[in-house]
């Protein structure tokens, strides 16, 4: 066995200390990698603690909406829009959502348009028909309020019918109380187009018009709305102005709707239309306008009767003084006239 060296004695230590400190580097550095790993995995843990804390509180309200027949495909918009496991089951609840939806409106037209179809077409009475057509028109759209109008001969619209409920408005149709709204012009003195007025403008363009707000919307002009306001205490929020149209699309009238409300909160929304309030529109021009011809036409048969009459008449004297009897009735008068000069 070979002797060490004192030099070589005296490295040993001093190795053995500089190994233990290199060891005890790597070991923090290893202490010190844990740690991160185990706040980096307590933190996605957290993360994916609070994902599926929403993913359950988004479809938890989204089930509760469609219970009730609601349902808004923006509430799983971020779900819906993720690649994983999580994305596909928001997919499904956005296509379970979907067949809701379709289910409700179609049942939602059996009950509710055809009834309302059913009615204004076997309506008869006029100023019945057009409370009806407003009536149903406002249960629809959930609105407080409504007008109807008429295009008249000279190119105006005529108030036919009002109604608020908060205010407890009734006028015209069948509540015997004269309607005091004034009638509206299409075109102004020099002949333009009245386009700052809404209801104008919706017949002069047979457009539908959503107003969400009238007191920020510049569009048009609601001065007269706004002075009604003050007057009853009220605010006109959201509008929705429809024209109605023959079957030639010819504008008859315009329907007006006024503060659509949400059936929960009781709160003004603005004004959706969807299948079921279209499907009305139609109905409602429909038979609006059938119910225009039919009267339109009773008044051409009652003018070419009276032209007819008289022609008839002549007619009928010719033929009664050329039968053989009235001959012989003319022949026996002149004879007894002459035997009385005699």
């Amino acid at each position: 066995m070979k002797n060490e060296t004192p030099h070589q004695e005296e490295l040993q230590p001093q190795m053995t200390i500089t190994t233990l400190q290199a060891r005890i580097q790597e070991l923090e550095t290893e202490i010190a990698d844990l740690t991160l790993l185990h706040e980096t995995t307590v933190e996605h843990g957290t993360t994916l603690e609070n994902e599926l804390i929403d993913l359950v509180a988004t479809l938890t309200t989204v089930a509760r909406e469609l219970e009730v027949g609601r349902f808004d495909v923006q509430s799983l918009r971020w779900l819906i829009d993720r690649q994983d496991e999580l994305g596909e089951l928001g997919r499904v609840f956005q296509t379970m959502g979907n067949e809701v939806i379709a289910r409700d409106r179609r049942l939602r037209m059996l009950r509710v348009i055809i009834p309302a179809g059913v009615a204004l077409s076997a309506e008869k009475d006029f100023n019945r028909l057009l409370e009806t057509i407003l009536i149903e028109a406002q249960k629809l759209s959930h609105a407080d309020g409504g007008m109807l109008y008429l295009l008249t001969s000279n190119k105006t619209l005529q108030a036919m019918i009002g109604r608020n409920e908060t205010l407890g408005i009734a006028q015209g149709g069948t509540s015997g109380v004269a309607i005091d709204f004034y009638e509206r012009l299409l075109y102004d003195s020099d002949g333009n187009p009245n386009h700052q007025d809404v209801i104008a403008h919706a017949a002069l363009t047979n457009q539908r018009v959503n107003v969400v707000d009238t007191y920020t919307s510049t569009e048009f002009e609601f001065a007269a709305m706004h002075a009604f306001d003050r007057e009853w205490a009220y605010r006109t929020q959201s509008l929705i102005t429809i024209p109605l149209c023959s079957e030639r699309d010819e504008v008859i009238g315009v329907l007006q709707l006024i503060n659509a409300t949400d059936p929960e909160s009781g709160k003004v929304i603005p004004f959706a239309v969807d299948d079921v309030v279209e499907t009305l529109i139609l109905l409602t021009s429909a038979a609006l306008s059938s119910y225009l011809r039919e009267e339109q036409l009773r008044s051409e048969i009652n003018r070419l009767q009276i032209q007819i009459d008289p022609q008839r008449m002549a007619q009928q004297v010719t033929e009664i003084t050329e039968t053989d009897f009235f001959q012989d009735l003319q022949a026996r008068a002149k004879q007894m006239r002459r035997q009385k000069r005699k």
